[in-house]
């Protein structure tokens, strides 16, 4: 008799830890995760975002206060997926709106990277640059479609529209060999990254250095819309300034 009660209770603490890990899946906190796309350091936005962070998720569940027994949950890491995927598609595409009203209002980098974080992060000179070089598309466009017959869109280089997954063409003549659209964005800017870091890797001996240049990119972009849009904001601290752990966690982690 006593067995049977105590089975009974370790199912009630089972069943009760399930669904704690469940309101917690669906929580604001874990809500965490749309600050993953504003990490200066991300490695792409399209292209193997979602899986990695998935596993970023899983290797680092206190960053989005996600109890153990929900990893060990098949149900909830199914539902978990899923709510990345919704988020992130969520997520780009009010980035996107935002940094292309921004362009069209004229605003400054201080302005946007307020209007993009909310309160969700804290805000350094290296977000500055990041968001600085998201906003350089729309002069891409301009210029791809006035150049639209000149250079038509190369079926070897079938970039698609924005969707989640990893079938971006990653190749840096992807981005000479299409007619660019709005629709596109994300594809673009994953493709740029991968261009800049490829070129890293070729003008450069160590890895050191070739996170120096990638650095010395994005700095450069900011000083070009600094001087196009100024701020009379001080400029933003560096990364190493970030008090919050888990935002420090984020940016030293989901790298790929």
């Amino acid at each position: 008799m006593l067995l049977d009660v105590m089975g009974h209770l370790i199912a009630l603490n089972k069943q009760k830890a399930r669904d704690d890990a469940r309101e917690l899946v669906s929580s604001a906190e874990f809500k965490r995760l749309r600050a993953c796309l504003l990490s200066p350091n991300l490695s792409g936005y399209v292209t193997h975002l979602s899986q990695n962070l998935f596993e970023f998720v899983k290797k680092h569940p206190t960053v989005f206060r996600i109890p153990l027994v929900a990893l060990q949950d098949l149900e909830l890491m199914n539902k978990l997926d899923s709510m990345i995927k919704e988020l992130l598609t969520q997520q780009r595409g009010s980035m996107k709106q935002k940094i292309l009203t921004s362009v069209d209002r004229g605003s400054n980098i201080h302005t946007l990277c307020r209007s993009l974080s909310g309160n969700c992060t804290e805000i350094t000179s290296a977000h500055w640059s990041r968001r600085s070089s998201l906003i350089q598309f729309r002069t891409v466009v301009a210029e791809s479609a006035k150049l639209q017959e000149e250079v038509p869109l190369n079926s070897n280089h079938d970039v698609p529209a924005d969707t989640e997954g990893d079938n971006v063409d990653p190749s840096p003549s992807a981005i000479t060999q299409c007619t660019w659209t709005f629709n596109q964005y994300w594809s673009y800017i994953d493709i740029l990254l991968d261009e800049l870091r490829e070129d890293a890797r070729t003008n450069t001996s160590t890895t050191q250095a070739a996170e120096e240049f990638v650095k010395k990119f994005f700095t450069e972009v900011l000083q070009a819309d600094l001087r196009k849009y100024p701020s009379t904001t001080s400029l933003a601290p560096s990364l190493d300034s970030v008090t919050v752990d888990w935002q420090k966690t984020i940016h030293s982690k989901l790298i790929w």
